[in-house]
Formats: C-alpha cells, sequence, structure tokens
C-alpha cells in the first residue's frame, strides 16, 4: 500500500516585513470635539497636503482623564472629517487596552523610540587570503548628487529632490514648496514651505539662513509657522527631529 504524501505543495500566501514608516501623534489637549472642529479645520486649510491622508496616532496623555469610548469615537469621526486617518490611541500604559479592543485601534501606549542597532565590529581581514575578501566585499553604493536650485523658488512653485538633498542658493518665498528625501538647505530666507526625508529618513536635516517658513516638516513631523515664531525666527537655523520632536536650533 502506498503511503500518503504529507507535505504541501501550497506556498504562504503573505509576508511581514518590518518598516519605519513616521507616524504623527496628534497630542490633545482637550476633548471636546465642537472646540476642536474649527481649530483643525484651520489647521488643516494651512497644510492641506500633510492632512491628506495622514496617519495619526491620538495622544491622550495630556488629558485630565481617559475619554469614554464613545468621546474617542466622536474624536475619531472628527479627524476623519479633516482627511486624518486615526490608527491607534497613545495613553497611559495599561490604560487604553480596553478602550482600543472596543474600537479596533492599536494601542502605542507603550511604544518607544527604537534604537538603532549597533553597527557590527569591523572583522579584521585574513593575513591568509587577503585577496579573496578584497574580491568579495560589496560595491558601496553610488552616492546620488544633490540637486541645485540656483534662482529664487516663488510663489506657486513645488521642486523635490527624489533620492537626494536639495540645495537653494536662494530663496524660498511664501507659497512655495521644496522637498527632498535627503536634507534641504537654503542659503537665503526660508519663508515657504519645507519636507525633508519625505521618503521617511527621520535623520534628515532643514538648514537655512533665515527661518521664516510657513511650515518645516521631517519625515511626516512638522511645525507651523505659529509654533517657529521662536528664538530663532529669520536667524541662521537648523531643523531636525529629537525623537519624536521636531526642533530647531541656531546655526
Amino acid at each position: 500500500m502506498a503511503q500518503a504524501e504529507s507535505k504541501s505543495t501550497v506556498g504562504t500566501g503573505f509576508q511581514f516585513k518590518s518598516t519605519r514608516a513616521a507616524l504623527n501623534e496628534l497630542i490633545l489637549l482637550e476633548s471636546d470635539p465642537a472646540l476642536l472642529a474649527p481649530q483643525l479645520a484651520a489647521h488643516a486649510a494651512r497644510v492641506p497636503m500633510l492632512f491628506n491622508g495622514m496617519p495619526v496616532v491620538l495622544n491622550l496623555q495630556q488629558l485630565p482623564q481617559l475619554p469614554s469610548a464613545a468621546e474617542v469615537q466622536a474624536l475619531i469621526e472628527l479627524c476623519r472629517e479633516q482627511t486624518l486617518m486615526p490608527v491607534g490611541i497613545k495613553a497611559e500604559p495599561g490604560s487604553a487596552t480596553e478602550l482600543c479592543a472596543q474600537l479596533q485601534l492599536a494601542d502605542f501606549s507603550q511604544q518607544r523610540r527604537v534604537a538603532e542597532p549597533a553597527p557590527e565590529p569591523a572583522t579584521e581581514p585574513s593575513p591568509r587570503q587577503p585577496a579573496a575578501e578584497a574580491e568579495t566585499a560589496p560595491e558601496p553604493a553610488p552616492a546620488r548628487a544633490a540637486k541645485i536650485v540656483t534662482t529664487p523658488v516663488r510663489s506657486g512653485q513645488q521642486i523635490y529632490a527624489r533620492g537626494s538633498d536639495l540645495v537653494i542658493l536662494s530663496s524660498v518665498g511664501a507659497g512655495a514648496e521644496v522637498m527632498a528625501d535627503g536634507h534641504i538647505h537654503v542659503y537665503g530666507p526660508l519663508r515657504g514651505r519645507a519636507m525633508a526625508g519625505v521618503s521617511g529618513d527621520e535623520d534628515a536635516r532643514i538648514f537655512c539662513q533665515s527661518l521664516e517658513a510657513e511650515l518645516i516638516s521631517i519625515a511626516g513631523y512638522f511645525k507651523t509657522s505659529e509654533d517657529l515664531q521662536t528664538e530663532h525666527w529669520q536667524k541662521p537655523a537648523q531643523a531636525l527631529l529629537s525623537g519624536s520632536r521636531l526642533d530647531t536650533v541656531a546655526l
């Protein structure tokens, strides 16, 4: 009698893959939708390109108490009206487990920034086989030249440096938009919108000779002019991410 074949010939229909997709937190200082609605609408009108379908985590840690499921549902509906896409909740660890399960949202309360793994120590080349190791060493990826713009970027213009840095040797006017997968350098006043690391590079930075921007963004984290008018306003400055906080410091 022949033995039955037990080995499956059907492959798995999915794969898991880690990602470094950036998520913004909507930090709520109020939970009243009626109060928040006009404020969010005004904010969305200023930066519609960022609000359009942007996934966000509702951060409830600044509220005096954890809202009920009905109250959070109302906040979710408010976000969706402004084209935001709530994907999870961040609260005090352990406090929102039931709430997240009820609303079918992810619980980010325990999430911490994952440290980058330390690089492997360099291996000393073997004195017996130097030629063989040299032959198998991978070729370094060719560096991509930065996109250089020598003229002012005027209102209504949009410039994108795909896969590289963007260097602007002049000014960026109000109403203009400059974007790069890498860093952005502006050797003049930055008065429009500048978005660095748009493909998710959280190490990207923005450098400018005079910070007067309508908006700056790095890897999806952004600040508008209202948030930027601090001690570095109209001064040489750089913007960088410190964890999930977008900071500006003097050049």
